[in-house]
């Protein structure tokens, strides 16, 4: 892109159980909350080659939120050994209390998506959509998990994309070690493999999901983003790149396309009675089928009903949907109070 811009201010907030998150915001819109994956600086983000141009892409059409999960970036580093995956929910937790965000994206690239899956999972009615971008790598295991430890220095320009030219190459490597250090990047590895495979994990998820892959990234193919997709039971979107994030340009029309179609507007159809109106509202507050029958004195199929007849007519196809058809829809709340 011809214009550049400035990396936004960095703020600070403390998680649950004292580290110091790094985390910064840009742009207006739908909250996005992005976990680069493979690249995390705040500040230096904005300047990364391929990384930066797609952040600008991104926040000029949403409320882009980038954070340093712990032990990364501008960050705290010191990560104890007995560090576990889980320990990431507290970082992006902290983040979403302080900006007092309801409902979001989350967007993750490499890695990152272990960390958005388990998020969504846990937290299915406060995540509007998932972006998964390009991850997983055809190489073994064994060069993420010994190389970094044998030579550092060899591993961190070994994971420079093929077509980057001498001074960028340089600058990827220069930034890749501000941004994160020996330790800690196996510290992170560790976590994330003790966690096991992500694909039971895929299966389970509820939340409406995009996967964007780029085309030419020479570590992953695209078979690994239709899996993914198969799994989620969501979208894959090919896109120009050879590095994890792909073309910025790209990437924002097909999160544009994808979230434009999370909700049908359904205007005509939302004539509900007033027992419809109930169920949405408690669908709405997270509360589940058998809950929403004792709230209302109802046997559990009269429910399932009540949630199939309401789902038809404001065209959605998930509970998910329906909480943020709810959510965007106020009043709908308010009719049975």
């Amino acid at each position: 892109m011809s214009v550049t811009m400035d990396a936004p201010p960095v703020q600070y907030v403390t998680t649950s159980d004292g580290f110091s998150i790094a985390y910064a915001v840009a742009g207006s819109g739908t909250p996005l909350i992005v976990l680069p994956g493979t690249f995390y600086h705040v500040q230096y983000a904005w300047e990364f080659p391929g990384l930066g141009q797609w952040l600008q892409a991104l926040a000029s059409h949403y409320q882009v939120i980038l954070m340093d999960i712990r032990g990364t970036g501008m960050s705290s580093r010191d990560v104890q050994d007995d560090h576990v995956l889980g320990h990431y929910q507290r970082d992006l937790e902290a983040v979403i209390e302080k900006l007092n965000l309801r409902r979001f994206l989350l967007l993750a690239v490499s890695r990152g998506v272990d960390l958005v899956v388990d998020y969504a999972l846990m937290n299915p009615e406060r995540v509007i959509g998932l972006v998964l971008g390009t991850s997983g790598d055809a190489r073994s295991p064994s060069f993420f998990r010994v190389l970094p430890l044998e030579d550092w220095d060899l591993f961190v320009h070994s994971i420079v994309p093929h077509d980057r030219t001498p001074d960028e190459a340089e600058r990827i490597v220069e930034l890749t070690k501000q941004a994160s250090d020996q330790r800690n990047y196996m510290l992170r590895w560790r976590a994330l493999e003790a966690a096991g495979d992500l694909e039971p994990r895929l299966r389970r998820l509820l939340t409406p999901t995009l996967v964007l892959h780029s085309r030419a990234y020479m570590n992953t193919p695209a078979e690994e983003g239709m899996k993914k997709a198969q799994l989620t039971g969501g979208r894959m979107v090919l896109i120009d790149g050879s590095d994890p994030w792909g073309d910025g340009e790209q990437a924002v029309r097909a999160i544009q396309a994808f979230t434009n179609e999370l909700v049908a507007p359904a205007a005509d159809k939302a004539h509900l009675s007033v027992r419809e109106q109930e169920v949405l509202r408690l669908i709405a507050a997270g509360q589940s089928n058998q809950e929403i029958a004792e709230k209302l004195v109802i046997s559990l199929n009269t429910v399932r009903r009540h949630v199939s007849n309401l789902y038809d007519k404001i065209g959605v196809s998930s509970r998910t949907q329906a909480m943020l058809y709810a959510s965007d829809r106020g009043p709908w709340s308010e009719k049975t109070r």
